[in-house]
């Protein structure tokens, strides 16, 4: 599978086939083996068995595993990086405060993941506008009434 655009998600993420573009996640993203992409990460917790190219942000972890590789920046707090036997990172490693990684990863968040629940409407609301819709007629019937 190939993916090409935005990925946002509020539970974890585990991605097997090709990304390119942004993986936006308040949970975790975890690059299993296979996978090859081409993205900025920005997520809780992020944990790399296979292939990265792009740049890493994580408020908690970041993992890259003996089998995973990252080409790109990676940016998180203090003393949260692991690098397994094996693992590779060519790039620039740069630890944040929490106040700052909070504000790098709160601006990409989209609105409907963050306030999803006060837009949709009770049951009274949806039963009321049920109610309001018009009913639809036939042609038959509209033209019946132009007649008479």
């Amino acid at each position: 599978m190939r993916i090409e655009g935005k990925i946002w998600g509020s539970h974890p993420i585990w991605i097997d086939g090709e990304v390119q573009g942004t993986i936006d996640s308040a949970s975790e993203v975890i690059i299993g083996e296979p996978a090859k992409v081409d993205a900025v990460i920005r997520a809780s917790t992020i944990k790399i068995f296979g292939f990265v190219e792009g740049e890493l942000f994580a408020s908690k972890r970041i993992e890259i595993m003996s089998m995973g590789r990252v080409q790109g920046n990676v940016t998180n707090l203090t003393g949260c990086l692991v690098i397994h036997d094996g693992g590779i990172i060519e790039g620039k490693c740069s630890t944040a405060t929490e106040e700052k990684m909070n504000k790098l990863l709160s601006q990409h968040a989209p609105k409907l993941l963050l306030d999803n629940s006060s837009n949709l409407p009770s049951e009274e609301q949806a039963i009321e506008n049920k109610e309001k819709k018009p009913t639809l007629r036939s042609v038959t019937e509209i033209k019946g009434k132009e007649n008479t």
